[in-house]
């Protein structure tokens, strides 16, 4: 016991990450793709001496700034907050393996921030050579915020070194630089243009819905359309490469699942949809579109990322980082010990242990199961997992959690220490009827 549990009740921790996590890609990837749009059109609009077209990217720049500044550093704080008491174990192994990319991600932020604040309250102060510049470092700094954050996620994913084993070497460079960690960018990258392209589509369907046959309409629909295409193309490649080098026991845990299949059937076609709403939508009808469109296209774009950031997430199973954290909170190579001396091993010495068998059978439970499951109502609860099955029964399953369901840690705990969660999970699972 590295670190106390804690409990959400039904909805389980993981999955209150996964909701905060996925409304912060939303945003976060909007604040990459959004500034690379920025700076493009803003010199666009300065080339060809177009100031109403500058004008309406100013106008962008307002909900820009609003929603990712304000409303994404609010989710990103959020994701650190819950990491922490989700994963604690796994969130102080990351720091400490990255905290030289995380230090250089934050410099990065901080500089990112500024710019965007500059970029936006100094839009027609500023000489215009001076805006593009300031506009292209918010750019330039965004983007390499995602790339070093992309190489830890996908660390999380797969820890195989693109040059070296980081188990082998303990390396920084060899664990940032992944097998993962290059589609994952691409896959990053392209989300984040599809989503600023999105985002301009449907603020300005809002900003002209009374006046859709404003040539400016029309100019940021047409501008926006290749974007859009480009980000689409991008993120199904980076996907679909980043699929076809997962480990093992990914691919085996998608086979098994009914849910995986579903989701990453989802995703591949709604991107079909997307894209073919692009081309025959603004790519070669930008006169066609309306707000409703708008609106529709960009939440089944929504609905696909947050398909494929699920499936990454739960293929990762049973781990938290792989390879090192298990999703029990216990490092790999503790496993045996723990089978051997006890999986209620109190570092500080400040966490009692209870004497009464069925309440060291819940404590074990909180520390070895809640981390995926609820108790008897809610996300994966063990209750109506083992309908009616005898505490032998149970007992049995205990002793091969992972065989054959892969997606879960091993058992690590001694033969005593079983036979109490077993009798604790005899209490919450319902009885079976005559």
């Amino acid at each position: 016991m590295h670190y106390p549990w804690w409990y959400v009740p039904g909805l389980t921790a993981p999955m209150l990450i996964a909701i905060i996590a996925v409304i912060h890609v939303f945003v976060s990837h909007y604040a990459v793709g959004g500034g690379i749009l920025i700076a493009l059109e803003n010199r666009f609009a300065i080339k060809t001496k177009d100031a109403a077209y500058r004008d309406y990217w100013h106008k962008h720049a307002r909900f820009f700034v609003l929603l990712t500044v304000a409303f994404g550093a609010i989710t990103g704080v959020g994701i650190w907050w819950t990491i922490a008491l989700a994963s604690p174990l796994a969130t102080e192994k990351l720091i400490r393996m990255f905290v030289f990319g995380w230090a250089i991600e934050w410099v990065f932020f901080i500089v990112e921030i500024v710019a965007a604040f500059i970029m936006y309250y100094f839009w027609t102060k500023l000489p215009e050579k001076t805006h593009i510049v300031i506009a292209w470092i918010y750019a330039a700094c965004a983007w390499i915020s995602l790339v070093l954050i992309t190489g830890i996620t996908a660390f999380m994913l797969d820890s195989r070194g693109l040059f070296a084993n980081w188990s082998d070497t303990g390396n920084f460079w060899h664990a940032f630089f992944n097998v993962q960690f290059l589609p994952q960018m691409i896959a990053r990258t392209g989300g984040a243009i599809l989503l600023a392209a999105l985002y301009v589509f449907l603020h300005a369907a809002w900003v002209y819905r009374k006046d859709l046959q404003n040539p400016l309409f029309e100019k940021v629909v047409r501008r926006m359309a290749k974007p859009l295409l480009f980000g689409i193309v991008t993120v199904l490649f980076g996907v679909l490469w980043s699929c076809a080098i997962l480990p093992e026991t990914a691919y085996i845990t998608i086979e098994r699942s009914v849910l995986f299949v579903v989701l990453v059937t989802l995703f591949f076609g709604i991107s079909a949809l997307v894209t073919a709403l692009i081309v025959f939508g603004p790519l070669l009808n930008p006169k066609s579109i309306n707000f409703g469109f708008a609106v529709s296209i960009f939440v089944l774009s929504l609905t696909a990322l947050a398909t494929i950031e699920f499936a990454r997430e739960a293929v990762r199973k049973p781990w938290i980082v792989d390879q090192v954290v298990l999703g029990n909170q216990i490092y790999a190579d503790e496993v045996a010990f723990r089978q051997a001396e006890g999986f209620l091993q109190p570092g500080s010495g400040l966490i009692p242990i209870p004497t009464d068998k069925l309440e060291r059978g819940g404590m074990i439970f909180m520390y070895h199961c809640n981390n995926c499951h609820a108790l008897d109502h809610g996300m994966s609860a063990v209750g109506p997992l083992l309908y009616g099955e005898s505490k032998e029964k149970i007992a049995e399953k205990i002793r091969h959690l992972n065989q054959p369901v892969l997606s879960m840690p091993p058992w690590c705990g001694t033969e005593a220490e079983l036979d109490a969660l077993a009798e604790f999970l005899v209490t919450i699972r319902p009885e079976a009827k005559e």
